[in-house]
């Protein structure tokens, strides 16, 4: 058996990953025999294991980043949160909306409508829950003062 001659029009170089991209499996199908394993340009920020978090189609694929979530407690609820408000880096590539192809931050408060936000929208939302915070810590400082204050006419 004669071995092939490598040629130009038989080789077919591996397309470059983009910076910033690594290369990930991703599992197609159910899991099971049909299964298979397709590797993809993943954003470095991407913690989805796309393995077990398998997809039926490869247009279903979405990347996630690290969640972050807080919480807000109420001396009536226990340890339950009476809220809790999350955010994660996203980016649908295979979507027809180029906001949502683009990475976005999605907003969620577990269980309403999730908010989508831009890059620029994402500074604004943080800018004003720096402002929300700011008043919440100056709300307990005024709590706190009064709260004392009260302690000292009632000993």
């Amino acid at each position: 058996m004669a071995e092939q001659q490598l040629t130009r029009t038989n080789v077919h170089p591996f397309p470059a990953i983009a910076s910033g991209h690594h290369l990930a499996p991703v599992a197609i199908g159910a899991p099971g025999p049909e299964q298979k394993i397709v590797f993809v340009q993943d954003p470095d920020w991407c913690t989805t294991n796309h393995v077990s978090e398998w997809v039926h189609f490869l247009e279903d694929l979405d990347h996630t980043g690290d969640e972050f979530t807080a919480h807000v407690g109420s001396f009536f609820n226990g340890d339950e949160p009476v809220y809790s408000l999350s955010v994660a880096l996203g980016c649908d590539p295979m979507s027809k909306d180029p906001q949502m192809r683009a990475a976005h931050v999605v907003v969620g408060d577990e269980g309403s409508v999730d908010a989508y936000l831009t890059p620029d929208m994402a500074d604004q939302t943080a800018a004003d829950l720096e402002q929300l915070a700011a008043k919440v810590r100056e709300a307990a400082r005024t709590a706190r003062l009064h709260n004392a204050a009260e302690l000292a006419v009632t000993a």
